[in-house]
């Protein structure tokens, strides 16, 4: 076993008002990709979780070719990279008509869930392919001297997901409140996830510029980092 492919539509809820596919929407088609490999291989979540392990996305880059419209048929594609340390690294692809059209690499952390601690690579048999990662730069964001606060965000049920924690993939979404994005799309986002944000939680949302590019940092209530974010718009042809 080494790519997993998944068959994908784009439907009409995985769209914006622009009538492309959000990048959450992209996000999701990947990782339900990814997914459905670990549970095909044994590693479901509620495997892992008999296992008193959870794996914790902490970094992604995902980048996004041209516009995906409505009912176009796409083909998600993940697969588990050469990992070392305490990162584990899973690359992704999704393909129309046989050219790709978006490209996405994660890091990973495997968390032993009744200790919270972290499990190393090494001690930890995926039981699948690894293949070498594609060639994307996924390195720490690198955020403007000067935020602005310019908004709240409440986490609430359509947000977290069975963890009662917000969703990774819901993350662009929070973002994209706050960007001018008539006529435009996402081209390429970068997230760092530091700390998780529970249902119920009021985040704060700072946004800065800079080289045409947008920064987001959101804070929890607490006064803790929950993400940092860099993100390029492109416009719509």
């Amino acid at each position: 076993m080494s790519e997993f492919i998944s068959d994908v539509t784009v439907d009409v809820h995985d769209v914006d008002y622009n009538g492309v596919a959000k990048a959450s929407s992209i996000m999701r088609y990947i990782q339900s990709a990814a997914e459905a490999q670990l549970a095909e291989g044994g590693m479901s979540y509620e495997a892992l979780k008999g296992r008193s392990r959870a794996f914790l996305l902490s970094r992604i880059r995902l980048e996004i070719d041209e516009p995906i419209r409505e009912c176009r048929r796409l083909k998600a594609i993940s697969y588990p990279c050469e990992s070392r340390g305490y990162s584990f690294l899973r690359c992704y692809r999704v393909e129309a008509d046989g050219v790709t059209v978006a490209r996405a690499i994660s890091v990973w952390a495997l968390v032993d869930t009744d200790s919270r601690a972290l499990v190393r690579v090494n001690d930890f048999e995926l039981g699948l392919t690894l293949l070498p990662p594609i060639d994307m730069e996924i390195g720490r964001i690198n955020l403007p001297d000067t935020l602005t606060d310019i908004g709240g965000y409440g986490v609430h049920y359509g947000d977290v997901d069975r963890n009662m924690h917000m969703n990774n993939t819901k993350y662009p979404d929070m973002y994209s409140n706050f960007l001018p994005l008539a006529g435009k799309r996402i081209k390429a986002i970068t997230i760092n996830y530091q700390n998780e944000a529970a249902i119920g939680e009021k985040l704060r949302v700072l946004r800065g510029e800079r080289d045409g590019l947008y920064y987001f940092r959101s804070v929890r209530s607490d006064g803790v980092v929950n993400s940092e974010a860099e993100i390029e718009l492109a416009d719509i042809k």
